[in-house]
């Protein structure tokens, strides 16, 4: 592992603390990115803040939240963050076919026209760095700005836990 650090035993002070600080927090425990990134302390509690507020303190519903997350790791590749969010999606009902559309590729096939509008929107943040303005304009008329503006984040967010997850050497490739 040329970044980060994975056990406990070898952190620093300041490492630890924030070490400490997410594994108290609403995650209860310190998924694999966080340690990735924790070579700069400050810099991981403030990711992990922002992750915070994306998961536990957003007006986007938990459905949608998971839909967008599982479209933005399946386009970058990320299978720790596949199989991380996977189960969380099927806990909250999310369709089978809209799993499905966000893991293919095809958001046609989404189970609605909201996860259709989202797993797009991921898709274009990232295989394309951009977001599509008419594709926004939809997604706006169907969830609203504030959500909408959380998808945004999100995929940028977990484009971020996925990248820091490669450098580590802590990821592995989707199987689907």
């Amino acid at each position: 592992m040329l970044i980060g650090v994975r056990d406990i035993a070898e952190m620093t002070p300041a490492q630890r603390a924030v070490h400490d600080a997410i594994a108290s927090g609403p995650r209860a425990g310190v998924p694999l990115p966080f340690l990735a990134m924790l070579d700069v302390p400050d810099l991981a509690h403030a990711i992990q803040s922002v992750g915070a507020a994306i998961r536990f303190s957003g007006a986007l519903p938990a459905p949608w939240r998971e839909v967008a997350i599982l479209a933005t790791a399946a386009a970058f590749g990320s299978g720790y963050e596949w199989d991380y969010h996977l189960p969380i999606a099927r806990d909250l009902g999310v369709a089978e076919a809209t799993i499905s559309a966000a893991a293919s590729g095809r958001p046609e096939d989404a189970a609605t026209r909201e996860d259709h509008a989202i797993i797009a929107l991921c898709r274009d943040a990232v295989l394309n760095s951009k977001v599509d303005q008419d594709r926004l304009k939809e997604l706006v008329g169907y969830v609203g700005a504030a959500a909408a503006s959380e998808l945004v984040a999100i995929a940028g967010y977990y484009q971020l836990l996925a990248l820091f997850l490669a450098a580590g050497a802590l990821d592995h490739p989707v199987q689907l």
